[in-house]
């Protein structure tokens, strides 16, 4: 028995099922954090909002608890104000770090408000101090930090130092460039217990250095922007601090022309640094020296001349004979006003610009990339953690470990 045919099949595609668009999920930090961390990045509001490329209403709403901001606008949030995001979920900001004050500024400039950069500056180091303490299980006293005192004198303190430090007046003079001197100087520091950074982006005129006073693991931060024997000058001006164990307002001022009340531990601290780099005893046993007066006009050929005996620069030398009375206030002022008017040298131009491991070693200095690199080996610490301690790729870790294979031995360059 037949019956109707069935229908001819026909393809009918299926109807498109839209989900509903899935809000996106927003952090639930503390406002109060978010306000927190911009104003402590010295950040206005107006300035975060263009960088985070929102409305100033959005920002502001984010500050007060009205709207909370993505995840991904908190990520972005968290670069900006260089804080970790377990930062913004804390129910009150931590106890507040007191930023070292013991800055050396340079000539004629006023005390100004900290930079942002000053501040991110200021926290890192603090931060990888913290790291260094958290790696390390047995962390020795630096028991030179707070051993000496302004009663002492700048100069006896100074071949204490010296004697601290095991650098000898052959070794200093046997370095090969002002590099050489910049390494050498720092590994003797950081052989006392001490960490030695360097920090970007700050300009000379606001910092050229600062160093935390810590029994543990003080820090000394030099400004990666300055010429290297101002490094080295602010090297151990701030180790002069650290041995007092005290902060001050660090500066070039005349060693005998204080111009602000908490400026004579910085006229110490600058007389100390002279006399460790350019000892007196040692300056005066060169011949030429010797025979000057208070009235002798040096030229430059005769100050460079010391300058590369010692490894410091040629105002070091000029400085240190004016302290011995070998030359005159109106020679030195006259010298430096002619030196000022000189455009500036541009040293990374005319050797080139390091790699990324000579850079990342000298910032973050010899001990801490080590400590790093051995937690990494033994799994305590994580790629990303690596990373982001050293601020560079894991493609650049062999590098960095062949460069701390030979920081011992190098004299060129950073280190």
């Amino acid at each position: 028995m037949w019956g109707p045919e069935p229908e001819a099949e026909t393809t009918v595609n299926p109807p498109v099922i839209r989900e509903p668009r899935q809000r996106r999920q927003r952090a639930l930090i503390n406002a109060a954090m978010a306000e927190w961390a911009r104003k402590t990045a010295n950040i206005p509001v107006d300035r975060a909002a263009t960088r985070l490329r929102i409305k100033r209403e959005t920002l502001i709403a984010w500050e007060t608890g009205a709207a909370r901001p993505t995840i991904p606008q908190l990520r972005r949030l968290a670069r900006l104000y260089r804080r970790p995001l377990a930062a913004f979920y804390l129910p009150a900001p931590p106890r507040h770090f007191t930023v070292a004050k013991d800055f050396r500024r340079l000539p004629d400039q006023p005390p100004i408000a900290y930079s942002t950069e000053l501040l991110f500056a200021l926290r890192i180091a603090a931060y990888r101090r913290d790291v260094v303490l958290e790696l390390e299980s047995e962390t020795p006293l630096a028991s030179f930090v707070g051993s000496g005192s302004t009663d002492e004198g700048p100069v006896p303190l100074a071949r204490r130092a010296r004697e601290l430090l095991g650098v000898s007046l052959d070794e200093q003079r046997a370095w090969d460039g002002e590099y050489a001197a910049l390494n050498g100087w720092k590994n003797a520091v950081e052989g006392l217990g001490a960490l030695v950074f360097h920090f970007s982006d700050v300009e000379e005129a606001e910092v050229r250095g600062f160093s935390i006073s810590e029994p543990t693991l003080p820090v000394i931060a030099l400004n990666g922007g300055d010429t290297v024997n101002g490094r080295i000058f602010t090297l151990i001006h701030e180790f002069g601090h650290l041995l007092l164990g005290e902060g001050g307002s660090c500066d070039l001022a005349d060693y005998s022309h204080p111009t602000v009340p908490s400026l004579p531990v910085e006229v110490f601290c600058n007389a100390f640094a002279g006399s460790v780099l350019v000892p007196a005893e040692a300056l005066l046993d060169d011949r030429a020296v010797a025979a000057a007066t208070n009235a002798t006009e040096w030229s430059d050929a005769e100050l460079e001349r010391l300058a590369r005996r010692f490894r410091v620069s040629r105002e070091v030398v000029l400085r240190r004979l004016l302290t011995l009375n070998r030359a005159n206030e109106d020679f030195y002022r006259t010298w430096r006003s002619d030196l000022l008017a000189l455009p500036a040298r541009d040293e990374q131009k005319s050797k080139g610009r390091p790699g990324v491991a000579v850079m990342t070693v000298r910032d973050v200095g010899k001990p801490f990339a080590r400590l790093v690199l051995d937690a990494y080996r033994s799994n305590t610490l994580t790629g990303g953690d690596v990373s982001e301690l050293l601020g560079v790729r894991l493609k650049h870790l062999p590098a960095i470990e062949v460069r701390l294979a030979g920081a011992g031995m190098l004299t060129g360059g950073e280190q």
